[in-house]
């Protein structure tokens, strides 16, 4: 009916001119008289997402149809997603079960890990929500090759980026817990996708929300979200400490122990403990070269002591977590490829499994920081050696299957691994504990868990890396070692080439 919209059934072209169509077919007289292409009498069909037993919604006006069939093809199916309000919150429970959740995570209700509760929270800031987008969108479309639901991220990483300066130019929301946990989003994003090709992004990113931490105070991190962002700014935070070798913040005793005033502290945060103190141990060994003889051997004696005492703290998270399992907590298997020189396989005859990957995030975190700190008694060692002192060493519990970092297949046994005390600290135990670390990636590596089981393997192979670099010297196969490392977890996380 012409002059009602939504009424006329003439042609295309008619349509498109406002004049009135004498629907001839196959072509109308208006068309074939102004010598005109009749496009025909077919509308294009509109779907309309709609929610089962949903009630009926007003008609979607024009520019909305317009916008729906205008939509490129290849674009593909991600692009609706990411940009409909509608389906953001189904595209984050889908980002939360198709790469976090998982059973091997076996979570408890009060221990869930900051990311996992951000859905919960009301979206009121952009920030958050454009940064929680782009990480779902990337993850998801990765898992899936959507390539286009992956540059859909990186536009809303961008967004993400515009609207976190302007939280952060707002003395309001400044402090907001929304902000806080924007940049933590949007540091997970670099270290996922690496959209500059490099780490300084991500590096600046990481001091971005230390000094967000420190601006807030202890008391805002005692509870509820804000004690769980704490928590995941805490390892980043000490890491980016030891890489410096200087203690920040994070490494104050009362930064240690005050935010944990209304909760208990987890074996996590009781290792964390221990490796807030090693940036200082590092940042004393650095001095000793400009130091006199004797203030060299009274120095490396304090600074053995305290990382005794921190090995024995280590000890007993060890013991705490042996109780809280009902079997072992870890046992070897071959591993599908195995290539004593090839980065394509593992360089490792056999591998580590464990119940799950909650034990075996506690166990790696807790094997990498021995590694770090016996390394550095290690080095130590040699000051004092190298100054006329003969050490002695104290015992030390060592979690493995064999005695000699070249242990072979013919070891493997269905028994779970034994512990051996050591007769005298060995100067090699930390190269036990940076291989029980780096036998554990390929469990942390399976498709299944690709991302949570990256994420988690992060810190302790980062740890691990570190303990053989700070010894003064290494042999070829512990180069082999962390370049067999470093390309598995190139395969997960992007970010660690340029790392």
């Amino acid at each position: 009916m012409a002059g009602v919209r939504g009424q006329s059934r003439g042609c295309g072209t008619c349509r498109a001119r406002k004049i009135a169509c004498g629907q001839e077919r196959p072509s109308c007289a208006q068309c074939i008289k102004s010598q005109r292409q009749c496009t025909g009498y077919r509308r294009d069909t509109v779907f309309v997402l709609v929610q089962p037993g949903a009630k009926d919604a007003r008609r979607p006006g024009r520019k909305q149809d317009t916008a729906v069939q205008s939509a490129r093809p290849e674009q593909g199916p991600g692009y609706e997603m990411v940009i409909n309000c509608h389906l953001r919150r189904q595209l984050l429970d889908h980002f939360l079960g198709q790469c976090l959740l998982h059973p091997q995570l076996r979570l408890k209700k009060h221990q869930k890990p900051w990311l996992l509760l951000l859905p919960d929270l009301p979206m009121k800031s952009k920030a958050l929500e454009t940064s929680m987008m782009a990480i779902a969108s990337v993850a998801l479309g990765r898992k899936f090759h959507d390539y286009s639901m992956v540059h859909q991220s990186l536009t809303a990483y961008t967004r993400g980026l515009r609207e976190l300066q302007t939280a952060l130019w707002s003395e309001k929301r400044m402090h907001d817990h929304e902000t806080l946990a924007a940049c933590l989003v949007l540091s997970l994003y670099e270290l996922i996708e690496c959209p500059d090709k490099g780490f300084q992004a991500y590096v600046s990113h990481c001091r971005g929300f230390l000094s967000l931490i420190q601006a807030r105070g202890i008391s805002a991190h005692t509870s509820g979200i804000s004690h769980e962002l704490f928590l995941g700014v805490r390892f980043p935070g000490i890491l980016d400490a030891i890489s410096n070798r200087t203690p920040n913040f994070l490494c104050d005793r009362v930064w240690c122990r005050n935010p944990w005033i209304s909760t208990s502290k987890r074996i996590p945060d009781r290792i964390a403990d221990c490796l807030a103190g090693i940036p200082s141990i590092l940042q004393r060994y650095d001095q000793l070269a400009s130091l006199s003889h004797e203030e060299n051997i009274s120095i490396a004696y304090d600074l053995r002591d305290e990382c005794l005492a921190m090995d024995q703290s280590l000890q007993e998270a060890y013991e705490e977590i042996r109780l809280q399992s009902s079997g072992p907590l870890f046992w070897p298997v071959f591993p599908p490829t195995f290539s004593s020189n090839a980065p394509g396989g593992t360089s490792f005859p056999i591998v580590y499994h464990f119940p799950d990957l909650r034990i075996a995030n506690m166990l790696m975190l807790y094997w990498s920081t021995k590694a770090l700190l016996w390394s550095s008694i290690s080095n130590l060692c040699d000051i004092l050696e190298s100054h006329g002192v003969r050490t002695t060493h104290a015992p030390a519990v060592v979690e493995l299957l064999g005695d000699s970092p070249d242990d072979t297949c013919s070891q493997i046994s269905s028994q779970p691994a034994v512990q051996i005390i050591a007769p005298r600290y060995d100067q090699e135990n930390y190269l036990i504990m940076a291989r029980n670390v780096f036998q554990s990636l390929e469990f942390c590596l399976q498709e299944s868990i690709m991302l949570t089981g990256a994420l988690v393997a992060s810190t302790p192979i980062t740890l691990a890396t570190w303990a053989i670099r700070n010894r003064t010297h290494h042999g070829d196969r512990e180069v082999t070692w962390i370049s067999s490392v470093q390309e598995k977890m190139r395969y997960g996380l992007p970010l660690w080439q340029y790392i």
